[in-house]
């Protein structure tokens, strides 16, 4: 009991040093993860990704060396009920000067909708970080790190636009993180939340702010190429694996409650491909589709000037592609076993909506969200298994509040879906 009782804190030590260490030493290894017999209790084998830390900092006068490419997405969100969500894209150019600080320049373009007349505002700004390699300043330089912290601070400025409506312009700053996760030799998987604050040079809000300023919110995902990629690790060697699903999805909320049970279900399929990076974690990319029936009109319901409605139930369907980090749990219980696999999962999500409703004007919306939930796998034989997981999906959009409304409103729908698939995993199985 003693011996299980160590190597349980031990592993939870393990899971939470993962984003910020390297295996080092006998000493450094040893502090996250109990030896028994010459074999590690979690059974990682000392690969590449996991040289020691402090390498030479590559101080090279060439232009690229340490210089890299970004491309993210995200979801948009001014603080104010008076906007909708949007699309936000950002291109960044950035270079590492020292091991721990680096600095970026960013280009944004994006759109929301001013709910009160639901005209579009257009959008474009520039950005300038400091970024700041928590990663590396707690631990050591390592570019071949598996996960990485970063921190960034910075200023912005904006412009903005509606339709019959000069532009205006405005200063902003910003605070967020940048989580890295090395996929491929040089190129990062890049998780990065935003948060802003911003001139309301228009005074769009329609409400008091601090001295004009509004907050909002960036979401982002996207991927990093480092232009020089010698100093930038190689290959981990990780297996890819596919993955076919299909399900049940339902909507919670208050209207979909209205319904009974059976009859609000709808379906979901889902393809998907991945790799693992050891046996406790793996990304995956999913693209599918799911629908369910979100409301319901019966015989006598009104509307607002008490007209009476045709009854029946109304669709909503999403055509979506998520990406998904998965973190296996079940070795910090378990160990010398490698047939079942609980996991949790979480990751942005993106697509479109499209809601059918007499009452308002149909619903057709991109947005992008977020998703998370639980994978319970079993392994049949060889590289296949089969999983099953419950899922919660957020999805964000705006609508108006009725057909003849000129006011837009803000929703979200709280999706819940459960999902039987397959799962076949190449490499050395």
């Amino acid at each position: 009991m003693k011996h299980r009782l160590s190597y349980i804190l031990a592993a939870i030590l393990l899971t939470f040093s993962m984003t910020m260490r390297a295996q080092q030493d006998t000493l450094s290894v040893a502090a996250y993860s109990l030896q028994t017999g010459g074999r590690s209790i979690l059974g990682l084998k000392m690969q590449r990704r996991y040289t020691p830390v402090n390498r030479p900092f590559l101080e090279d006068r060439n232009l690229f060396a340490n210089s890299f490419l970004m491309l993210v997405g995200s979801g948009y969100r001014q603080m104010a009920d008076n906007y909708s969500n949007g699309p936000y894209l950002t291109a960044v150019a950035g270079k590492w000067l020292r091991p721990a600080h680096g600095v970026r320049l960013s280009l944004g373009a994006g759109y929301f909708y001013d709910n009160y007349d639901y005209r579009r505002v257009k959008m474009i700004d520039v950005r300038a970080d400091y970024m700041f390699n928590l990663s590396a300043y707690v631990d050591g330089y390592n570019p071949y790190r598996m996960l990485e912290v970063h921190m960034l601070a910075g200023l912005g400025y904006e412009l903005n636009w509606q339709s019959r409506n000069a532009p205006n312009t405005g200063p902003s700053v910003h605070l967020g993180a940048d989580l890295s996760m090395r996929v491929f030799p040089g190129i990062d998987l890049v998780l990065e939340p935003l948060f802003e604050l911003q001139k309301d040079s228009r005074r769009l809000a329609r409400m008091d702010v601090w001295r004009g300023y509004i907050p909002a919110f960036h979401g982002g995902v996207g991927a990093r190429l480092y232009l020089d990629r010698r100093n930038w690790g190689e290959d981990p060697g990780a297996d890819w694996f596919f993955t076919m699903s299909g399900g049940f999805q339902r909507q919670n909320s208050e209207l979909g409650h209205r319904i009974a049970f059976s009859d609000a279900i709808g379906g979901t399929f889902f393809l998907g491909a991945g790799r693992y990076y050891d046996e406790m974690v793996s990304v995956r990319l999913q693209a599918g589709y799911g629908w369910h029936y979100w409301k319901e009109i019966v015989e006598g319901d009104t509307d607002i000037y008490g007209n009476l409605l045709n009854p029946g139930r109304f669709l909503s369907s999403y055509y979506v592609c998520r990406l998904d980090v998965l973190v296996n749990l079940l070795p910090l219980i378990l160990k010398d076993q490698d047939r079942f696999s609980v996991a949790v999962m979480a990751g942005p999500e993106v697509g479109v909506l499209n809601k059918r409703d007499p009452y308002r004007k149909d619903i057709v919306y991109p947005y992008v969200g977020a998703s998370a939930g639980i994978q319970a796998k079993c392994r049949i034989s060889g590289g296949l298994s089969v999983f099953i997981e419950p899922r919660a999906s957020y999805v964000p959009y705006s609508a108006y509040a009725f057909s003849t409304s000129t006011e837009n409103k803000n929703y979200y729908d709280a999706v819940m879906s459960l999902s039987l698939g397959f799962e076949y995993r190449l490499g050395d199985n």
